[in-house]
């Protein structure tokens, strides 16, 4: 059974052991020179370990790349996956259901890997369809995968219920003019990703 978070937070806000971030671009700091979410949380929050295992373009259909992760972190005390907009170019409700089926391959392989780990979906942000850039544009980042988004937050919260794990969303969390192209969140946007994932940990769990 998966620890509760509220087990590993202390009374002086912290908590204790580590927290790797599995996720994609936003994850690893595009657009933004590496100080993504989880740079902030670590200047911010410097008694816990927060680990950057974001990458590029990943999609929760690169489920097993999450392997690698569990195996260089273990006992890690909590695990935040933060995936779904890349599976939703010209997005598709059947898109969706692969998104939820692979969320759920990763909530199982790290409760097979680390039992006692909490567990944390958060669902992706919103995208800006009116600041999209040219190149994003080409790559069908479109109303559709905006649809899908929306879709795919409420699919993840009915997972995370089902499977007893943790969820926040992040779905509004951007104020609007916060995009560096219409995907990506510029500074100000990562600034406000770090400061809502923070408050959900703390608040919710």
């Amino acid at each position: 059974m998966a620890l509760c978070l509220a087990a590993i937070l202390t009374s002086f806000g912290r908590i204790h052991g580590k927290v790797v971030c599995f996720g994609d671009s936003i994850t690893h700091g595009a657009q933004v020179n590496g100080h993504s979410w989880v740079w902030f949380l670590s200047r911010e929050h410097p008694g816990t370990e927060f680990v950057n295992a974001g990458r590029n373009g990943r999609k929760t259909a690169d489920k097993s790349e999450l392997l690698p992760v569990l195996e260089a972190n273990p006992g890690a005390a909590c695990y935040l996956i933060f995936l779904g907009v890349n599976d939703l170019k010209d997005g598709t409700n059947a898109m969706v259901d692969s998104c939820v089926a692979n969320m759920k391959w990763m909530l199982s392989a790290i409760r097979k890997s680390n039992p006692r780990a909490h567990v944390v979906i958060l669902a992706p942000c919103d995208i800006d369809l009116a600041t999209m850039s040219a190149l994003n544009v080409s790559k069908k980042y479109n109303k559709h995968t905006r649809e899908c988004l929306y879709l795919l937050e409420r699919r993840y919260k009915q997972l995370a219920a089902q499977e007893h794990a943790g969820f926040i969303s992040l779905l509004h969390v951007i104020s609007p003019g916060h995009y560096a192209d219409g995907l990506h969140p510029d500074i100000d946007g990562q600034q406000e990703i770090a400061r809502a994932v923070w408050k959900g940990l703390h608040q919710r769990y």
